[in-house]
């Protein structure tokens, strides 16, 4: 399953240290509006005059077009081979199609023009870490610490956003959108094309089964993941109703933040000492830690240590995820690849989430041993794919992911 580094074409070209700079400026340039999409766009639907029914419908309109189209955009981008230039093309499409959202007004409309926005952006994520696990695999840049700046830049405008708009009305937040989408389409015009991987081995033109371990481990990521799903939905309501600040509650959020940026800054190194599986096991450990004390409705006193375990929970996984999908795919699959694992943790994230309503209806704080158990069969099943691999043998730090 360990694959030699491909050959980097892309870092020959493109001076490793610039390289460096316009990989960490994607990766932030590309989570920036997306931190102010999370937030603030039900205030924005709000503004056009939708009633909380349709503003819920928005919301998920792109939750359900991202299922069919991350798949088959990674597909598509492994098809035409040029990688940098597939993401310039849908990062064209996202300005235009947000464009049309901040002139959209009827109901009717914002559906539609959301879910063409989602054809384009959300298969983006995915082929993002692609390209650049790819260029982290040629040792032109390091997969975590390009990645960390998307994390920063989602943290900044969560933070910044609320004052600009709040100066600016609701009604701005599309633009501010589209800004942050136009900065992402000018720095990715400097990144490198990657040239096309050295043609496969004959075993390797014909679609054999996925490698079992693979598939485990990716099971294992999205169960991990699916844990955050009920922090997510009911977090902040049940912290506003035991009475904390919205400051505090914000300083809860940003501290998670902060620990998955310090995890993605050093977790390569980690990660060349224990490798992919046995990274994405630690999440899970984490995961079972988090929310088994979380259930108990502690103080905030511990709330902030428990938000620390992000870092893991979330950090660790998904840089796990990313260099697992780099290490088993060949080259020429790596869009694909990336896709369908980020297209697996978002059906699991999705029926987590379906399912979180009910759970807090029911017994409240107390759903979150649920949370806790889908971290800990997380933490086992990547501990059978780390055994089928032979034990994960680690790969040189820096390499990867």
């Amino acid at each position: 399953m360990n694959r030699a580094p491909e050959p980097g074409p892309g870092a020959r070209r493109h001076p490793r240290g610039n390289l460096k700079v316009a990989l960490g400026a994607a990766f932030a340039t590309f989570y920036l509006p997306l931190g102010i999409q999370m937030p603030y766009l039900p205030l924005w639907l709000q503004s056009r005059g939708l009633d909380p029914q349709e503003i819920g419908i928005a919301i998920a309109v792109p939750l359900v077009t991202r299922l069919f189209a991350t798949p088959v955009l990674g597909f598509v981008s492994d098809h035409v081979g040029r990688p940098r230039a597939t993401l310039t093309a849908l990062a064209a499409m996202t300005v235009l199609t947000m464009g049309l959202l901040a002139l959209a007004r009827d109901p009717l409309v914002v559906f539609l023009v959301l879910g063409l926005i989602a054809l384009s952006w959300h298969p983006s994520f995915a082929l993002l870490d692609s390209y650049a696990s790819r260029q982290a695999r040629a040792g032109g840049a390091d997969y975590g610490r390009s990645r960390q700046w998307g994390s920063g830049a989602f943290l900044v405008a969560n933070v910044a956003g609320g004052l600009v708009i709040t100066a600016t009305g609701a009604g701005s937040v599309v633009l501010w959108m589209v800004l942050g989408q136009l900065s992402y389409l000018a720095v990715s015009l400097t990144l490198p094309e990657l040239d096309a991987p050295p043609a496969p081995a004959p075993h390797e033109r014909k679609r054999g089964p996925v490698p079992r371990a693979l598939v485990l481990g990716v099971v294992a990521v999205a169960l991990v993941q699916a844990s955050h799903a009920l922090l997510y939905a009911f977090a902040s309501v049940h912290w506003r109703a035991e009475g904390w600040s919205l400051t505090t509650i914000g300083l809860l959020w940003a501290t998670g933040v902060a620990a998955e940026i310090v995890l993605f800054r050093f977790g390569t190194r980690l990660m060349g000492r224990i490798g992919p599986y046995r990274l994405i096991v630690l999440g899970g450990v984490a995961a079972l830690a988090r929310f088994g004390v979380m259930m108990f409705d502690p103080p905030l006193a511990l709330l902030f240590p428990l938000q620390l375990l992000h870092g893991f929970t979330f950090g660790a996984t998904y840089l796990g995820m990313v260099e697992m999908v780099a290490r088993g795919v060949a080259a020429h699959r790596s869009g694909a690849g990336q896709s369908l694992a980020a297209w697996t943790v978002n059906i699991f994230m999705s029926a987590a989430t379906v399912a979180s309503g009910p759970l807090w209806v029911a017994v409240g704080a107390k759903a979150f041993a649920v949370s806790a158990v889908l971290g800990v069969l997380g933490a086992l099943v990547a501990l059978l794919a780390g055994r089928r691999v032979g034990g994960d043998q680690p790969q040189r730090a820096g390499t990867g992911g």
